[in-house]
């Protein structure tokens, strides 16, 4: 992951908790959808064929369904995902404390799991379950950070995943750096959309 490995200490894991979030009395709530629903049509989310491992695609689905913002669907958390791990969930990166399948560092995951676990700095390893989710709440928290930003809204949203909104708002030599893997999280997109209905 030559796109990821260049970023030195930008981490996924500073990405941001949005503004505030790290006071107790402004974390981000986002409400879980109904647990245990698996899509049956998860062809109307994720292009069926593609190379989202099954096992995760109703994490995916779930996670990219949790908020009306259009840009957050379950084409980008399945693109962010394979594009920080290889849709790996036993990733383990010691050096930039990144963690899983999606790169989690413990400081910042602990802020995107469900508000009773927020308590404390959970510690790898950290599961799909707990992981995918998370991407899922945490694109939904800090997209409103992003409006109004030149650029794809989509790709924006995984840069802030990736180095903070604020970089992102700033526009300056971060996103530079890391434009190998907003090619691949674009690349990715192309590749998970649904396909368009036939005529």
């Amino acid at each position: 992951m030559a796109a990821v490995m260049t970023l030195g200490a930008l981490v996924s894991g500073d990405s941001a908790p949005p503004q505030g979030a790290l006071s107790a009395d402004r974390t981000p709530v986002v409400p879980d959808p109904p647990g245990g629903v698996r899509p049956r049509n998860d062809g109307r989310w994720l292009r069926t064929g593609a190379d989202i491992p099954q096992r995760y695609r109703h994490l995916i689905i779930e996670a990219g369904t949790m908020c009306d913002v259009p840009q957050v669907t379950p084409a980008l958390v399945a693109a962010v995902l394979e594009a920080e791990s290889g849709f790996d969930p036993t990733l383990s990166d010691p050096a930039r404390d990144e963690y899983g399948i999606a790169r989690w560092t413990p400081r910042v995951l602990r802020y995107y799991l469900p508000p009773a676990r927020q308590k404390t700095v959970p510690t790898p390893p950290f599961s799909p379950e707990d992981s995918i989710p998370a991407v899922g709440r945490m694109l939904c928290a800090i997209a409103p950070e992003l409006e109004g930003v030149p650029g794809d809204p989509a790709l924006n949203l995984a840069a802030g995943y990736r180095i903070s909104t604020w970089r992102v708002q700033r526009q300056g030599p971060e996103l530079r750096r890391i434009q190998p893997y907003l090619d691949r999280v674009r690349a990715n997109l192309e590749r998970y959309r649904p396909s368009p209905p036939r005529s």
